[in-house]
């Protein structure tokens, strides 16, 4: 058997290890971050209540599937989507594919995805409208704050609720062994927090690094470590495809 390719997400790993066995790659699913809901669900409700009442342009911002999903268990799904629904002045928009995919099971139709999947491009893409809005984000406590600092910036106004945590588990993974005696042919990061996570076990991994996107490369390279690989884009089947083509290097 190869050496597999490490996947360390809290959850959600599945789709890239069938992705990576679709092509003759063997992988290892380790969390190394574990994500709860907030005890803060007075920001939640804060930020539905924006919602309902604020003016607009009003736009809804997936960061990613977490925010959704956490923010709908705070506020309860079936009020989440009544409120959407009572709004047909509500914009939205989703870093991503899958944020996107959340949203529309909340009611959403008409979704602004940005053709990269990071921050600054869905900061972009929202700025270059007609005129600035009120961007209504709940997130994690770990967010990064290139959106709405880009936002803010450019006139809009912006209210967040942090409504999911995200940190690293308490006990070591096993695979951490593995890492050390190189056992694993490459560990895959789909995010900033999913680095600082693995080096906090490994602070020098000697196996290649594969990351879903730009900004999780830079937050390697923060911790003075070399990328292996960016994939072009966070899908499943094109990150098992940069992972086959680094491999095979």
């Amino acid at each position: 058997m190869s050496k597999p390719v490490l996947l360390i997400r809290a959850y959600d790993n599945d789709e890239d290890a069938n992705a990576l066995t679709k092509l003759g790659i063997d992988s290892l699913i380790d969390p190394y971050l574990k994500i709860s809901i907030s005890n803060n669900a007075v920001a939640a409700r804060d930020l539905l209540s924006l919602l309902v009442s604020g003016v607009g342009p009003l736009w809804l911002i997936a960061t990613s599937v977490n925010a959704i999903r956490y923010w709908a268990q705070l506020v309860g799904e079936d009020l989440l989507r009544k409120n959407i629904a009572s709004r047909s002045d509500l914009n939205f928009a989703a870093i991503g594919n899958k944020s996107a995919e959340i949203l529309r099971q909340y009611g959403a139709q008409e979704i602004s995805v940005p053709s990269e999947a990071h921050s600054l491009a869905l900061a972009n893409l929202l700025i270059s409208g007609d005129l600035p809005g009120h961007a209504l984000i709940p997130g994690g406590n770990l967010a990064m704050q290139n959106l709405p600092t880009s936002l803010l910036a450019s006139c809009w106004q912006v209210s967040t609720a942090t409504v999911y945590l995200t940190q690293a588990v308490e006990r070591e993974p096993h695979s951490t062994q593995l890492i050390r005696d190189q056992e694993i042919s490459a560990i895959l990061f789909r995010s900033p927090s999913a680095v600082r996570a693995l080096t906090h076990f490994v602070p020098a991994p000697k196996v290649p690094l594969v990351c879903a996107g730009a900004t999780t490369a830079r937050a390697v390279a923060a911790q003075g470590l070399s990328v292996a690989a960016i994939s072009a884009s966070p899908a499943s089947c094109d990150i098992a495809v940069t992972i086959q083509t680094l491999l095979e290097r």
